[in-house]
């Protein structure tokens, strides 16, 4: 079932908001904003915000901020509806939509976009309503073959015996959740020093799907 919101357009020219397909959490829905029976901004709702994950709106990997194809006076003077774009399917609409003053600063470094990219992770904490998707990978696969996996994800390298002992116990015994071990890997000195990027769970490269 798809679910989503506008939310507001920007002074730099952006409308940002929500979709998600409830059905599938870590597919990313390619939304269209119509306006005056035109499309006037399309593309993913596959950015991240907090406070989707912890209403827990899908994984909280389902906003979006999109470009306006028109002018921002064209957009505030009727109607604006967010739909599926592959199908037309009305998502949501609002009569009028408010602007505000961009939140966000133009991106200016190379370092400024790669925090922008959509699919990678800031900190395992951005996976926090993901147990049940790291669980039912539990469930299908085993503990042993995701703690193989996590390995891999995080550290870039194969389980030690050790680590595996001891995280197979925890995840068994319930006293580590399957998102507590990832952020245990992450939070390693290994981890540290190595400069990897995480992928986000709406990546074709997460590995947990």
């Amino acid at each position: 079932m798809l679910r989503g919101h506008l939310d507001n357009v920007t002074s730099l020219g952006y409308i940002e908001g929500w979709a998600l397909d409830t059905y599938a959490p870590t597919t990313a829905v390619e939304v269209s904003i119509i306006w005056n029976g035109a499309e006037v901004a399309w593309g993913l709702a596959h950015r991240f915000r907090e406070d989707l994950m912890t209403a827990a709106y899908g994984l909280g990997w389902c906003a979006f901020r999109l470009r306006l194809a028109v002018p921002i006076s064209e957009v505030l003077s009727g109607a604006v509806v967010l739909a599926e774009r592959a199908t037309g399917e009305e998502i949501f609409a609002v009569p009028a939509i408010t602007l505000i003053d961009d939140p966000e600063t133009p991106i200016s470094t190379i370092e400024d976009l790669a925090r922008s990219d959509p699919t990678v992770i800031a900190g395992v904490w951005q996976l926090r309503q993901c147990n049940a998707l790291l669980m039912q990978f539990i469930r299908q696969h085993g503990v042993e073959t995701f703690l193989s996996v996590a390995y891999t994800y995080v550290l870039g390298r194969p389980a030690d015996e050790s680590g595996l002992a001891l995280y197979t116990r925890c995840i068994r015994q319930a006293t580590l959740t399957p998102v507590a071990v990832l952020e245990s890997l992450e939070d390693s000195d290994e981890f540290r020093s190595g400069g990897r990027q995480l992928a986000a769970p709406n990546a074709p490269t997460f590995p947990f799907v």
